[in-house]
């Protein structure tokens, strides 16, 4: 075709890039308007190549590291922005309302890490090495079913560039099919109509497209786009839980987002995509579904390191749990796994057995159901410092983040993967002594991200900052949201302290306090706030560095016990009592000197393996207070009870407010 006018070249262009949209639009409605598809689809590759003759918009013949990078920060932006309305789609395989946010996420990590590979004066990178880096990158970030078929496929289109320079279209097809291919090995129960079914229809029309000689990368990502959108648009009639719902699969959404971002970038550059503020964004509220009573109840996910692993292995071994919804994606040093079950410790034991396991995490799926139910404007988090009653934290809609303790090479999630009950008993036979570790600011950052994305504001009522790094970590997570949406409460103190300021906390925010008044509450019963303890064997407050070894010593000659209390945010000694050994009578007498015979006073026990112990200071305190609202007793967790050890007792009290009904 000659074409003699820029002008005319221009206009030629545009309207058969026209025709070519319009002829799209209409065989995605409608595909029997045409009676062969293969001769339409090669009709419209006709077109635009015809279009790509006039030499308006110059060819893309390869595709190197900085264009790469380019091209998926503009995806990975629009997929940010597009995140709220992924999410309100998301109803299979769980209906949670987070698909968008945790590809969102996902994608954050590789977008900071292939902008930290770009510096002035560096060797410029190979697509090989910046793939690499983006598929390593991919397992760090991966949250949610989709988050982990993502990071598969693109270590199966990282094997696939190893070694290259940059890619032609050729080169691309072939990576693109080898990453669906590995996205589909990563389920244990692939299932049609969703993620890894977009993923393999895009891949296969760059495929197609290349096999009818198209070598114009602009072409070809054009062609795959359309598949993608025609793929995802049949996702409902391929699961029939997507067409009762009226919505397509979210995960597939969320691909086609990204790739229309890098669309974006390949006809034009980052436009609206620039202005994007990653830290501003927060999720819209999900139209949660009910959830299914028999499904399992935690997102379990971890990384598993070593060498030589075997993928295929892990899967089967986790296969033989009671489990759903299981991926398993990485390569042979570090695999990532998700998967759903009602005991996230066996998820974590099986997977030990291949190697180290890192950033564990088990999300309570059935907690974040009941969101949608939570009473007020305003959601109360707490850290497992807090020592509260199972049913109360329940009852209260009080969500906990967890620490981490390590018993040698060994980690566990407080309260999820080790309960209290067992920590003492593990206690008692351990040879190392274990280390407690704060939650990582990340877990954090998903329940301010799920909250404040359910509409609530957010008050974090945390452990001591003079006793741990907990709270400030929460801080640093809480920043990005806004003081007017996440704010942090340092109680000062531990344990049933800490757990009864949560929980005052938690009542106003049902009887629909403010984010300012629950803030105004807490400051104003902080200082009314008492804790006492006392430890049965001092040798664990000794082995955990908490008492020199002379107290311990001193004490069995002088046959008495000390008694700890909260000062300036930290236990420190109060007075000893005589004996030895937690004494109910010894701790339930210095709470009653501190309490008014004329106010109400809500009262939390907490135990280490020491239930009669508990209800004996329970009666104590009962039978010589006559104005108790409450007196709950639980097991201590590992925040104080580690060096409390087997035994020991916990009280803490406080008025009950006047504010609260």
């Amino acid at each position: 075709m000659q074409v003699s006018c820029q002008m005319c070249q221009k206009a030629l262009y545009n309207d058969l890039l026209a025709f070519v949209r319009q002829m799209s639009r209409k065989f995605d409605q409608n595909p029997d308007i045409f009676t062969n598809e293969s001769a339409d689809s090669h009709a419209k590759l006709c077109c635009i190549r015809m279009a790509r003759k006039t030499e308006v918009v110059p060819a893309i013949s390869y595709i190197d590291a900085d264009r790469m990078i380019r091209g998926l920060s503009a995806g990975i932006r629009h997929l940010f922005v597009r995140r709220e309305y992924i999410d309100r789609i998301n109803i299979f395989p769980v209906p949670d309302g987070d698909t968008g946010t945790n590809m969102a996420f996902s994608f954050k990590v590789i977008h900071e890490v292939i902008h930290a590979a770009v510096k002035p004066g560096d060797k410029k990178l190979t697509m090989g090495e910046l793939m690499n880096r983006i598929a390593e990158a991919s397992l760090d970030a991966a949250r949610g079913n989709s988050g982990a078929i993502m990071a598969q496929y693109l270590h199966g289109f990282s094997r696939a560039v190893h070694g290259l320079e940059s890619l032609t279209a050729e080169q691309l097809a072939v990576a693109s099919i080898a990453g669906s291919k590995s996205a589909w090995s990563a389920m244990s129960e692939p299932v049609v109509g969703t993620l890894p079914t977009v993923l393999e229809d895009f891949s296969n029309a760059l495929e197609d497209a290349v096999s009818q000689g198209v070598d114009d990368i602009r072409v070809l990502f054009e062609t795959g786009l359309e598949s993608a959108r025609k793929s995802l648009a049949g996702t409902p009639d391929l699961l029939p839980v997507l067409k009762q719902a009226g919505v397509v699969d979210a995960g597939g959404q969320g691909f086609v987002d990204l790739l229309e971002g890098i669309r974006t970038y390949i006809n034009g550059g980052e436009t609206e995509a620039d202005s994007v503020d990653f830290d501003q964004l927060s999720s819209a509220g999900s139209t949660l579904m009910e959830m299914d009573v028999d499904a399992h109840r935690f997102c379990t996910e971890c990384v598993i390191e070593g060498d030589g692993l075997d993928r295929i292995a892990i899967m089967r071994q986790l296969q033989q749990l009671d489990c759903s919804s299981l991926v398993v994606a990485g390569g042979q040093t570090r695999v990532r796994v998700h998967i759903h079950v009602n005991n996230p410790g066996e998820a974590y034991l099986a997977c030990e057995q291949f190697g180290a396991l890192q950033q564990q995490k088990a999300d309570d799926m059935l907690r974040q159901h009941g969101l949608m139910n939570q009473s007020g404007h305003v959601a109360v988090v707490t850290d497992s410092g807090a020592d509260i009653p199972h049913e109360e934290q329940e009852r209260l809609a009080i969500h906990m983040v967890s620490a981490r303790l390590n018993f040698g090479a060994r980690e566990y999630i407080d309260h999820v993967s080790l309960q209290p009950a067992e920590l003492y008993r593990m206690l008692i036979d351990c040879e190392e002594w274990p280390k407690t570790s704060q939650p990582p600011p990340g877990d954090f950052s998903r329940q301010y991200d799920l909250l404040t994305g359910h509409g609530y504001d957010v008050i974090t009522v945390g452990l001591s900052e003079a006793l741990s790094g907990t709270t400030q970590g929460a801080r640093s997570a809480a920043a990005p949201f806004g003081n007017h949406r996440v704010r942090v409460f340092d109680t000062m103190s531990g344990s049933s302290g800490e757990g009864c300021l949560a929980m005052i906390a938690a009542e106003a925010a049902q009887q629909g306090m403010s984010l300012d008044e629950i803030e105004a509450l807490l400051f104003k019963y902080r200082p009314m706030t008492c804790v006492f303890a006392m430890p049965h064997d001092l040798s664990y407050v000794v082995r955990g560095g908490r008492l020199p070894a002379w107290v311990k010593t001193l004490t069995g000659i002088l046959h008495v016990s000390p008694l700890l209390t909260t000062k300036k945010g930290q236990f420190k000694l109060a007075s000893v009592t005589p004996g030895s050994g937690a004494n109910p009578a010894a701790l339930g007498r210095v709470s009653l000197n501190k309490m008014d015979r004329e106010t109400s006073y809500r009262i939390l026990i907490a135990h280490g393996a020491n239930i009669e112990g508990a209800r004996a200071l329970r009666r104590y305190i009962l039978g010589r207070h006559t104005r108790v609202y409450s007196c709950h007793i639980t097991e201590a967790g590992p925040a104080l009870g580690v060096h409390l050890g087997p035994g020991g007792l916990i009280v803490g009290f406080l008025p009950q407010p006047v504010e609260l009904n």
